[in-house]
């Protein structure tokens, strides 16, 4: 059993084993496809400490600034 929160309803949804799909293992995280008991739909839920790493770093680094087109100045 598995306790997941709909990304749809918000609510905490109690989900039988049977109810995941597909397990996909990836270097820096693991990808459960689940059947949502409340939606009806699919949502795919990551887990893994690398993943929650990875993203922690994303998050602490400052934004890159927008990239300027670079326009040939007139002689």
């Amino acid at each position: 059993m598995l306790l997941i929160t709909c990304p749809v309803t918000r609510s905490d949804e109690l989900v039988a084993d049977r109810r995941i799909r597909s397990v996909v293992n990836h270097p820096t995280h693991v990808a459960l496809h689940v059947d949502c008991p409340a939606c009806g739909a699919v949502h795919v839920y990551r887990t893994g400490r690398r993943w929650e790493a990875t993203r922690a770093a994303r998050a602490a680094q400052p934004a890159a600034p927008a990239h300027r087109a670079q326009h040939p100045v007139p002689a």
